[in-house]
């Protein structure tokens, strides 16, 4: 007869801290393990493999439970919020989804300076001089537009990845993803934030939360774009695509709506098509967007913005992207172009490993060499 041995020198108190920072997991926990709560009032102990799963769902390193008190997971860069009504927690998935970026910026800052990559001439460029004018100028010539550009393009997809692959082109690593790696059951919440950059000269990197709204998704990028132009780390919010009251953000976002929808050019237009839904597409920008720009050009009131801004709410609200389709593109988002080319690379010069590369990814060996095939 088989003797189940149970694990004793666990600290309870661990388990309790673990399951009040992440509420969202009791039901689960509670439903794989019926006597949780006598694990939790030192009752009963879980058995070893018990506790593997539970470290899996908790995604904490199984040497946690035998720990005196959790380590203290700080927030590593400043966070924004629209509403500063309560003290900002991050969640796990948010924390989880920071450090897999660092992880990424971290290995492809390696590669790039083993290479002899030297400073990217707009990192930090305007960090002293905050002149709105001289940053669109810059976004400009990142992005190799002209004016006028946006309605040449025939969809907010299209323009969007248009503007990630010249972002990428000049050095910036941008990542999409709406669940935490790759684990569909995680999915990244946009009220928490809608996306965050990294900033470093070498090796920037830009996220953003695949699960919102493709028109907000551009404003997010061009918005953490003009964070690496000011040399600043940050995450955000960005509620209804409206900045923290923070002189940083605010500066953020009015550049960001500046390149996007140029006031002149909507002075213009405005007189010609007074539809919001027009103006958008116009634009390639979400409607909540456009109303904004009208009310920051006076052309409509306070009044006319918060009756049509509810209605516009509840249907961006309801917009979610999925994370769906193509297996490969969606690892391929989730991994970013310019990561997934360096990386590649640096196992073909022996720079690094393939298991490094397999480590990195968190993939298969199969799955890496399809991926690759899949965008080469």
């Amino acid at each position: 007869m088989e003797v189940i041995m149970k694990v004793t020198n666990i600290n309870i108190n661990i388990l309790k801290e673990i399951l009040h920072k992440m509420p969202e997991q009791k039901i689960q926990v509670k439903n794989k393990f019926p006597n949780f709560e006598k694990w939790i009032n030192g009752d009963d102990y879980p058995t070893y493999n018990q506790l593997v799963e539970l470290s899996k769902i908790f995604h904490i390193p199984f040497g946690y439970f035998f720990l005196e008190k959790l380590p203290e997971r700080k927030y590593p860069i400043p966070h924004y919020r629209t509403a500063q009504n309560e003290d900002f927690n991050p969640s796990n998935k948010l924390l989880e989804t920071i450090f897999f970026a660092q992880k990424i910026q971290e290995w492809a800052k390696d590669i790039l300076l083993d290479w002899g990559q030297e400073k990217l001439p707009f990192c930090g460029k305007y960090k002293d001089n905050y002149d709105i004018a001289r940053v669109i100028e810059e976004l400009k010539k990142i992005f190799e537009i002209e004016h006028n550009w946006a309605s040449n393009k025939s969809t907010w997809t299209e323009v969007l990845n248009y503007l990630i692959e010249k972002a990428e082109d000049k050095g910036i690593f941008v990542i999409r993803n709406g669940v935490v790696g790759n684990n569909t059951r995680r999915k990244l919440n946009v009220d928490e934030f809608r996306g965050f950059v990294l900033y470093d000269e070498i090796a920037p990197v830009v996220f953003i939360n695949n699960n919102d709204a493709i028109s907000a998704k551009i404003f997010t990028l061009i918005h953490e774009v003009v964070h690496i132009l000011i040399g600043q780390s940050a995450s955000f919010d960005l509620r209804n695509l409206q900045s923290a009251n923070n002189e940083i953000e605010q500066f953020c976002d009015k550049c960001t709506a500046e390149f996007l929808v140029p006031e002149k050019e909507i002075r213009n237009i405005h007189t010609q098509k007074k539809d919001l839904e027009e103006l958008a597409r116009h634009f390639k920008v979400s409607q909540i967007v456009i109303l904004r720009r009208l009310l920051d050009t006076s052309l409509i009131t306070q009044q006319e913005f918060y009756n049509q801004w509810k209605k516009l709410y509840k249907i961006e609200n309801k917009t979610t992207q999925s994370s769906g389709g193509n297996f490969y593109h969606t690892i391929y988002n989730r991994l970013g172009k310019r990561f997934l080319y360096v990386l590649n690379n640096a196992v073909k010069n022996n720079t690094i490993l393939f298991r490094d590369a397999l480590r990195i990814t968190n993939l298969s060996p199969k799955t890496y060499d399809n991926l690759l095939k899949s965008i080469i």
